[in-house]
């Protein structure tokens, strides 16, 4: 037992100290990684940074569910058909399996660009509301208009518009 109190003591601060860089450095780490996580789990970020791959999976989308949804073509009965058989069929009879896969793929497209559209367009209308009705309360003289009633804040002369 060379060591004394004081060195004893200087020792576990040394370590505690050690200890809390370490885990300070971990939550850092920890941090990084959860963001990393959500960032690859959000469509937004992932449509700002890799629009070829979400449209193209927006286009795949569309492909399998027009089959989920439009289903495929019954297989249909072998006929003898007559020796005048090519006037009869119908030229784009053919060609039903592409029509109905491009307008899954297309209706695929259309659909995430209107869901798109539509969040975009519901998130600025929501925060020029939500600065409206910090500007108005600033105008009366409070910080937020809370303490009035809603019918109150959003009562205006038609001056004020």
């Amino acid at each position: 037992m060379g060591n004394t109190q004081g060195e004893i003591r200087s020792e576990i601060e040394a370590t505690r100290a050690n200890m809390v860089e370490k885990i300070a450095t971990l939550e850092d780490r920890v941090d990084c990684t959860i963001q990393g996580v959500k960032r690859s789990f959000d469509p937004k970020y992932q449509a700002q940074q890799r629009p070829w791959l979400m449209m193209g999976l927006s286009v795949a989308a569309g492909y399998l569910l027009s089959g989920l949804v439009l289903g495929r073509p019954a297989p249909k009965a072998k006929l003898v058909l007559p020796d005048d058989w090519p006037q009869r069929v119908p030229a784009n009879g053919h060609n039903n399996g592409i029509v109905q896969s491009l307008s899954g793929m297309v209706s695929g497209v259309v659909t995430a660009t209107a869901v798109s559209l539509a969040r975009e367009f519901a998130s600025k209308m929501l925060s020029k509301h939500q600065q409206n009705i910090q500007r108005n309360g600033q105008d009366r003289g409070t910080s937020t208009g809370s303490e009035q009633p809603i019918a109150a804040t959003h009562a205006r002369s038609p001056a004020q518009f």
